[in-house]
């Protein structure tokens, strides 16, 4: 050893040392604003009831209630006193320690920070092997310590506890009191207002986050039930796998440290092969554009979705294209998983293959969005407008004076008035409303149609149309039904203007 690391060796030997215990009350306080919302805060309890093998999870909130409370019950393998007091200390696990499959956990912190968050008392109850236990975080009681003192409560204190009924013979109840930011200061009809409105985002995001647990998509686990307020939540799915329309692409697998990263490619149906209802149920639910891109799951829960990772912009060409990343925890680390776990980043050798992956499926979700309007514009479909591209990539579209009708129109105007009608036709399409069309068909395009929907009116729509572009008759009627479906003056089905098209014909 060189004479200068000796003299740093001896150095470091020499140092004093003295235990510096952060401040209870300060570091509590500083934890309660790690950024979480009602739902990641219920959601990130939720995950404890799941590595306690738990098939069924009630959540309590009596929105009137005074004072304000709230409770996360579950039929899990429930703890004894030893183990809750453990499971009460924050950072009870080490985040490179070595979970199970099943297990959600992360830092040993989420159960307290969580709770913390949203009220300044947390009382946790459990029931293993015939025993009740209880222990009690008080904010208050350890601001005024100063020290981390836990409370263990007598069984007459326990008896008293609210929605202690629904807890089981075995299972775990999280309790949270003295809730002084869920209500935001509201009173009344007010607080009433704003709490059932929190409610009703909690239960969407437990439907999303744990939707695989409650279909029974998890290995080695049964399904699990949610109820909020006694109402089941139902899964919602983000690849619409119900719809046949929904395109599932074959499931690329890559190992890591000898761990199997699976991705799931999809490409959701265009809104015109889904029925309305089945549209207002996803839209009601979420934007389609705002959700696209990656969905990464932990063990089954999902952690992070509705991002490319910066490697493709989010945006309409993309808005149908969904990824599912499956990874274990036991590559947390590499994933780099936040303590609300509300944030994922791949590893590079993901990005590498998640980034040739998106580039594939990128052009058929462009494909599937763009497909009716290439059929509509397709030759030999004779439509009303002519799509151009400029040499400078520009796309514009303007009336074809070629088609049947709107020729029709300018030669039955005269030679005098050919001029003014095309002009007409040209400054209608210069005029036409693109933007708040986009706007409209964006919010809800199931609503932006001019297909007539009252059978009289269809058919006098068509009536007309013939006396224009076939008053003699010498048309074939599917010849002539292709005409009009080309004008859009009378839907898109062609079923209906052909059996319309027969009657007319036939007369």
């Amino acid at each position: 050893m060189d004479a200068a690391n000796s003299n740093s060796f001896e150095l470091a030997n020499s140092i004093r040392q003295r235990k510096l215990p952060p401040r209870a009350a300060s570091l509590i306080e500083s934890l309660r604003d790690l950024g979480y919302s009602l739902e990641t805060a219920i959601a990130d309890i939720i995950d404890n009831s799941i590595s306690a093998n738990a098939t069924k999870v009630d959540i309590w909130c009596a929105v009137d209630a005074e004072p304000l409370a709230l409770a996360v019950v579950d039929d899990g393998h429930g703890m004894t006193e030893d183990e809750l007091i453990a499971a009460m200390r924050p950072g009870s696990t080490s985040p490179t320690e070595a979970r199970s499959a099943g297990d959600l956990g992360r830092f040993g912190l989420g159960l307290k920070t969580a709770s913390f968050s949203q009220g300044r008392r947390l009382t946790v109850v459990s029931r293993k092997g015939g025993a009740t236990s209880a222990a009690i975080w008080d904010l208050d009681a350890l601001a005024e310590h100063d020290d981390w003192i836990l409370s263990l409560p007598e069984p007459e204190d326990i008896e008293s506890l609210p929605w202690l009924e629904t807890l089981g013979d075995h299972g775990t109840m999280v309790l949270l009191e003295k809730l002084d930011r869920l209500a935001e200061e509201t009173e009344g009809q007010a607080r009433s207002d704003l709490l059932s409105g929190k409610l009703v985002v909690l239960q969407r995001h437990l439907s999303l986050v744990f939707h695989r647990f409650i279909e029974g998509d998890t290995v080695d686990r049964r399904k699990l039930k949610f109820r909020v307020n006694g109402i089941v939540v139902e899964s919602f799915d983000p690849f619409c796998r119900g719809q046949t329309a929904t395109q599932e692409l074959p499931v690329e697998r890559m190992s890591i440290d000898g761990e199997t990263i699976e991705i799931r490619p999809y490409i959701l149906p265009h809104h015109s092969k889904l029925s309305p209802q089945t549209w207002r149920y996803y839209k009601d639910r979420s934007e389609f554009l705002s959700n696209q891109g990656a969905y990464v799951y932990r063990n089954g829960r999902l952690m992070a979705w509705g991002d490319w990772f910066r490697m493709i912009p989010r945006g309409e060409a993309t808005k149908l294209a969904r990824v599912r990343i499956d990874f274990p925890s036991t590559l947390d680390a590499l994933w780099t998983i936040d303590i609300k776990k509300s944030r994922a980043h791949p590893p590079p050798a993901v990005r590498a293959r998640f980034k040739r992956i998106i580039e594939r499926i990128a052009g058929r979700s462009v494909r599937v969005h763009q497909g009716r309007g290439e059929r509509i514009l397709q030759p030999g479909a004779s439509p009303v407008w002519t799509r151009t591209v400029g040499r400078d990539g520009m796309i514009s579209y303007a009336p074809d004076f070629d088609h049947p009708l709107l020729r029709a129109a300018i030669e039955s105007a005269g030679p005098n008035s050919e001029a003014p009608v095309r002009t007409a036709l040209l400054a209608l399409g210069a005029a036409f409303p693109v933007d708040a069309i986009y706007a409209d068909f964006a919010d809800d395009p199931k609503r932006v149609t001019l297909a007539r929907d009252n059978p009289d009116e269809l058919r006098e729509t068509i009536a007309g149309l013939k006396s224009v572009l076939d008053p003699d008759g010498d048309m074939e009627p599917r010849d002539f039904a292709r005409l009009v479906l080309s004008t859009g003056l009378a839907g898109r089905s062609i079923e209906v203007i052909d059996a319309v098209s027969l009657e007319l014909y036939a007369t």
